[in-house]
């Protein structure tokens, strides 16, 4: 099995949330003044490539620490989205034709290809979105959580949160800013995204990996 990394890298002035406080990445300790490298991190639990526990916006939803690890690892199916860009939804329509695969499937991960403008001033620009009605399809079916290679399952300019509210409201987690997920067109994979076991954690950092068998379509 091959593993194909579908994390952005985390480092000073990456692309983070509107509203969030930017992520701080600073080397405390080096080898030459004190003989060991030390980095502190400061960044929120929703930063850069990371997951959503349903506790994001439910209340007494759960969180990191409680959550089996098998809510993290499972077989994937990617629904190909890259036919929609800036301002569109992506109709249930399209996600019925999957209905097969997802039947058997425990994360959809919509590939759109939006993870190009990471690191630009369009990658928060009305990036596309599942409709609700497209969100509504997929959590009837039994996920254990939806991937997404851009910033959001929820439009930028929203302010109920539907789709979020639809996923996490059924125990499901959300994976967002994915990238790489070109690589995974027509082949079956496993898809993993462990957090860090943060104590009423909403969230969390993930590397966020697929194991595809390369000759195999």
């Amino acid at each position: 099995m091959k593993i194909i990394d579908l994390s952005h890298q985390m480092e000073n002035g990456m692309p983070y949330y509107p509203g969030d406080d930017p992520p701080n990445f600073k080397q405390v300790s080096t080898h030459e003044k004190d003989g060991a490298q030390v980095t502190h991190l400061k960044i929120s639990t929703h930063t850069g490539t990371h997951l959503d526990t349903p506790a994001h916006f439910i209340a007494n939803g759960l969180t990191t620490d409680v959550m089996d690890l098998d809510n993290f690892y499972g077989r994937g199916v990617l629904i190909d989205c890259s036919n929609f860009g800036k301002k569109q939804q992506i109709p249930a329509g399209l996600i019925s034709t999957y209905k097969a695969k997802l039947e058997e499937a425990d994360y959809a991960l919509i590939f759109t290809g939006w993870d190009v403008h990471w690191g630009t001033k369009d990658y928060f620009d009305h990036f596309p979105v599942l409709s609700v009605e497209a969100t509504e399809l997929l959590v009837n079916f039994n996920l254990k959580g939806i991937g997404l290679d851009f910033p959001s399952i929820d439009s930028i300019d929203s302010t109920e949160y539907p789709n979020h509210k639809l996923v996490l409201g059924k125990g499901m987690i959300i994976i967002e800013n994915l990238t790489n997920l070109i690589n995974l067109i027509d082949k079956p994979f496993h898809f993993a995204a462990f957090p860090l076991k943060i104590i009423k954690g909403d969230g969390s950092s993930v590397r966020a990996v697929a194991f595809a068998d390369p000759n195999k379509s």
